[in-house]
């Protein structure tokens, strides 16, 4: 029997500005599911503070993903902190 395909993924963690009134938190909300949608990705986000786990249809989110998401949050505001894991084996993590 051979071993199952790695599902490459990567955790990420925001924190919000303090003050940020729901509209504001909604729209970043819909812009972070509409980002990783353009890339073929999808987070079981849980919050605030926001984790998600970012997976990808694939099964395999890549370094250059990762980069993309990293860009993404550095760009915005109303963001506090945020973290973005290493890319790992997340059947390992069941």
């Amino acid at each position: 029997m051979t071993a199952p395909c790695p599902a490459y993924g990567f955790h990420v963690e925001m924190a919000l500005q303090a003050g940020l009134v729901p509209a504001e938190r909604e729209r970043l909300l819909v812009q972070w599911r509409e980002l990783l949608e353009s890339r073929g990705l999808s987070g079981d986000e849980s919050g605030p503070p926001y984790r998600c786990t970012i997976t990808s249809e694939a099964s395999q989110a890549t370094d250059s993903d990762r980069s993309a998401v990293r860009a993404w949050l550095e760009s915005r505001p109303e963001l506090k902190s945020w973290t973005v894991g290493e890319l790992v084996d997340l059947r390992d993590e069941r």
